[in-house]
């Protein structure tokens, strides 16, 4: 089954389309999943959507473990930062716009609003590696750490797989279309359920 609606024009892109029934679709979706955690730039979420898209019966599975492997690499982010953490801040420190107050700052949200972070992070469109390799940098609580990415990464790619699973093209539109809408308006949604329970 081929998609209807074009994601990018690719020709990559279109023979993994004729492939997304292979096991190897799956494991380069995992692999893809696991390094956009640490560094790669592209979000998964449209080669979800195509795997999800034509594997209809193993959505449930497909969604784990593209789950899995972002917050393995979320957790391999984490580790990255906790170690480099000063060579990191020395690199930060050549950007312009960021001294050492800034940064002082960014560390103050964190150690006070860590949680709220890391799920926008691992939910919303913000770049879930920047998140990840800057809690290790700041010391959050790898368990921490490792929870709020797991609820994060599990909502946003089980309602990635939900909605294409239901709606079939339609639902790739609407999430190609509305995404970035949908996610920033849950996000801001559990911004303001945490400030009220705090």
């Amino acid at each position: 089954m081929k998609t209807k609606i074009k994601l990018l024009n690719s020709t990559f892109l279109e023979k993994l389309i004729e492939q997304s029934k292979s096991f190897f679709a799956r494991i380069l979706l995992y692999f893809l999943s696991f390094i956009e955690a640490i560094f790669f730039p592209i979000p998964v979420d449209p080669l979800l959507a195509i795997l999800v898209l034509n594997n209809k019966e193993k959505y449930i599975k497909i969604s784990f473990f593209c789950t899995l492997a972002s917050v393995v690499g979320g957790l391999v982010g984490w580790l990255l930062g906790y170690i480099f953490g000063n060579e990191i801040e020395i690199i930060f420190s050549f950007i312009p716009g960021i001294n050492k107050e800034s940064f002082n700052d960014v560390e103050i949200a964190f150690n006070n609003h860590g949680d709220l972070i890391i799920f926008l992070g691992a939910f919303t469109p913000l770049p879930f590696k920047i998140i990840s390799v800057t809690s290790g940098v700041f010391k959050v609580n790898i368990l921490l750490f490792f929870i709020m990415s797991l609820i994060g990464r599990g909502l946003r790619f089980f309602i990635i797989s939900f909605v294409v699973k239901t709606f079939g093209d339609k639902g790739i539109y609407l999430l190609k279309k509305h995404t970035f809408l949908i996610s920033t308006l849950i996000g801001f949604l559990f911004i303001i359920f945490y400030l009220l329970l705090s």
